[in-house]
């Protein structure tokens, strides 16, 4: 209870996630008489850890791409495809959003790179800024389910999962969530009247698909190489920025030098801020398992909720409110460790598990008071945060309904992993 109060109390005053979890562990360990030293091991072997050197691979990849053109072109060549369709302006923001989510594995960057363009095109087209900004907000949720996704990777880490299976676990449910998002911008154009663009040539649809074919390649060659055991997540992150600064910089040549170093330090920033907040949760971790509150959470879980769908239902509960006030990797570090021997015990597949997990931590980034989609989305759009909340209720009531489906069909994720094997 005093750690559970300390770490609530940090995280009001406004104390930084990362900061919030070591301060927490080192006091909650202080109190328990256990050498401190422990905190800077755990810590330090936390984050030593081959698959986790991905993270900051696939951040600085995905900044490649959004400085080098690639999100641009993703969003001009669906408009060209689809544009000319009833909703066919959203549906594009909504595919590029797909897109860009196979290239980033980011949920914030992809609000960012695709809500930046799209949300002015949207109001251009005279749909209402609540509307679009909702829709950008909760297509990019998507960063974190569709492969690859960093969220996912530290499941994996944490849960010993094969990040492999989780990837293609996370397709099927990713693409379903897409496919909800598409009907509903559809539905709503339709019932507001809005008219669909003039219908593209032929030759324009290949000229812009052909620009942007390079985008369209790089998730086949990283997952497509990672499914086929050809390299590691870790080594498919270094392909993929070898990959971007190619086409970047020689094929579109829209990536200089100087704005080279800018990504760069950009993305060692955010890095540095993931890997301590992973170091951090470790710490916290090791505490939780030490004074093996996994095993009392999992004991009380199991004495009330007695068959899997009521454990499925109470730890969808919780991951939706932790959601609201914490980063996806840092509830996924500090949950798994209570959650998953729970979900074990219930014969619930681990990779379904995982996916439940990351579609609940999704729809978090969407809910206030800290959804960091929403801020990343008010500060692209201008709209205050309670214009943006009000946009974005609509879709998080169409994704609850669709991770219910997600959470109580198994086969959504296990059946891909399943041919895999």
């Amino acid at each position: 209870m005093i750690i559970i109060f300390v770490f609530v109390i940090l995280l009001l005053i406004g104390t930084p996630i990362a900061i919030a979890l070591g301060l927490t562990s080192i006091i909650a360990m202080y109190l328990a008489d256990i050498n401190l030293a422990v905190a800077a091991q755990t810590m330090f072997s936390g984050i030593d850890s081959f698959t986790l050197m991905a993270i900051p691979f696939f951040i600085f990849a995905g900044d490649l791409m959004l400085s080098g053109g690639m999100s641009r072109r993703l969003i001009n060549m669906a408009k060209k495809w689809i544009g000319w369709t009833t909703g066919g302006l959203p549906i594009a923001g909504v595919l590029s959003s797909m897109f860009f989510a196979a290239l980033s594995g980011s949920s914030p960057a992809t609000v960012a790179a695709i809500g930046g363009i799209m949300i002015p095109s949207l109001k251009e087209a005279k749909y209402s800024p609540r509307f679009s900004v909702g829709l950008m907000c909760a297509a990019g949720s998507l960063g974190i389910i569709i492969p690859p996704s960093i969220t996912l990777l530290v499941y994996g880490v944490i849960a010993e999962v094969s990040v492999s299976d989780l990837f293609i676990a996370g397709i099927i449910p990713g693409l379903l969530i897409g496919f909800v998002l598409i009907l509903v911008s559809y539905f709503i154009a339709k019932k507001e009247g809005h008219q669909p663009d003039q219908r593209a040539s032929w030759s324009e649809v290949w000229i812009s698909t052909k620009d942007a074919i390079w985008g369209i390649i790089m998730p086949v060659i990283v997952l497509g190489g990672i499914y086929r055991g050809i390299f590691t997540p870790t080594e498919a992150a270094a392909v993929a920025i070898i990959y971007s600064l190619f086409i970047s910089m020689v094929v579109y040549r829209e990536l200089s030098i100087k704005a080279l170093f800018t990504c760069a330090k950009r993305s060692v920033v955010i890095a540095s801020m993931v890997m301590l907040v992973i170091a951090s949760a470790k710490v916290f971790s090791w505490y939780l398992t030490y004074e093996q509150i996994p095993t009392r959470v999992a004991s009380v879980v199991l004495e009330y909720a007695t068959t899997p769908v009521l454990v499925l239902l109470a730890i969808t509960v919780i991951l939706l409110i932790v959601g609201m006030f914490m980063d996806p990797s840092a509830a996924v570090l500090i949950l798994v460790p209570l959650f998953l021997p729970v979900a074990i015990e219930m014969g619930i597949d681990p990779v379904h598990f995982g996916i439940i997990m990351i579609v609940n931590l999704a729809i978090g980034m969407l809910t206030p008071p800290f959804g960091l989609n929403l801020f990343v989305a008010s500060g692209i759009s201008d709209l205050p945060l309670s214009e943006v909340t009000k946009g974005v209720f609509p879709f998080i009531f169409v994704l609850l309904i669709t991770l219910l489906v997600i959470t109580f069909v198994p086969q959504l994720s296990t059946f891909l992993p399943s041919l895999s094997g």
